[in-house]
């Protein structure tokens, strides 16, 4: 049977047991939902009910004299058309607010971390942020600041605003006036330039420049891989790991041993995340993920991008999970960075 054949008494008490369930992560029984109904229906009607539901493999005993549960195919429908949107609360809108805000003028990655944590938290939730692939993205300026006699500060700004920072050592002082001009240079030879393409001819490109009596751009040439390339360490951030566990569906150690080789798997992470071109929040239950080791678990992900670039924010948990807030706070975030890099 299909959603639209659920008569709406079916499509009332469906959603009212998965939202005691999501709450309580105990079998649903007839009263609670009476009870829940404020006596709309007896208690007699709705175990009629649940047991129509049981019959259309949207609902489950665990045991036989317990409560029903709801099963994938049950969280589905009621993911497609059943639950109701939740806005986050001020406070919530306003730390992500604060969080994302920092992505113009901070380390992208630092942000990114930062946030994946500030996500596990709010959903009590894993979160996994999906860094943009910056390795290919286009350069828009490099600053570089004296930090002392034997160190810089390279800033690397890609185009739409991210930014990167590290440092490097030099072996003689820097003057102002060198600094200065050094900047200049380097922007004048190398913005607008892909990162991977800046990695890879550098050196052709600062010919001309007397590199072997510039220390420091002796090392931004030496240092190229490590100023210029992003690695792929750099794409997960993951947070709320702690939050996570807590869960009870990963007091058994079988489950939470999943969540353990997930962190562990990146391949997981890539086939999970993968760049899609599509737009708005996916939701994956259980067995709709692909890999049979992600079957108890569902997956909430939103595409976020900047310029032709393409990043990923997912929440990922048992199928017993919070769908409406899930969904509320991956696009929430995903349209706030969109906003954020679009001014």
């Amino acid at each position: 049977m299909s959603r639209r054949d659920l008569t709406d008494r079916e499509k009332l008490v469906l959603r009212e047991i998965i939202a005691q369930y999501i709450t309580s992560a105990n079998p649903v029984g007839s009263r609670v939902i009476s009870r829940k109904l404020e006596g709309r229906f007896s208690a007699a009607t709705i175990r009629n009910v649940m047991a129509d539901l049981e019959d259309l493999g949207l609902l489950y005993q665990p045991h036989t004299s317990a409560g029903r549960i709801p099963s994938e195919n049950g969280y589905r429908i009621f993911v497609d058309g059943l639950m109701s949107h939740v806005r986050l609360t001020s406070k919530e809108r306003d730390l992500l607010d604060r969080e994302i805000s920092k992505i113009q003028s901070q380390d992208v990655r630092e942000v990114l971390d930062q946030m994946a944590h500030l996500l596990g938290e709010i959903s009590n939730l894993l979160c996994v942020v999906m860094s943009p692939p910056l390795r290919e993205g286009v350069l828009h300026r490099m600053d570089l600041i004296n930090i002392g006699s034997d160190k810089i500060l390279v800033v690397v700004t890609i185009q739409s605003g991210f930014v990167r920072s590290l440092f490097l050592e030099v072996h003689s002082a820097v003057t102002r006036e060198e600094m200065e001009w050094l900047t200049a240079f380097l922007n004048q030879r190398l913005s607008g330039l892909k990162l991977s393409d800046i990695r890879e001819s550098i050196g052709q490109r600062l010919r001309g420049a007397g590199i072997e009596n510039q220390p420091l751009l002796r090392s931004m040439v030496d240092h190229a891989e490590e100023v210029f390339k992003f690695n792929d360490r750099d794409d997960f951030l993951v947070g709320g790991v702690r939050t996570l566990t807590a869960q009870p569906e990963f007091y058994n150690v079988e489950e939470l041993r999943k969540i353990l080789t997930l962190l562990e798997d990146r391949s997981l992470f890539l086939h999970l995340f993968a760049r899609e071109e599509s737009e708005g929040v996916k939701v994956k239950i259980g067995r709709e993920n692909a890999a049979k080791s992600l079957s108890s678990l569902s997956i909430v992900t939103a595409p976020y991008k900047f310029g032709r670039l393409c990043g990923a924010i997912g929440l990922i948990g048992p199928t017993r999970m919070d769908y409406p807030k899930a969904v509320s706070i991956v696009e929430y975030a995903a349209k706030k960075i969109d906003t954020t890099l679009a001014k």
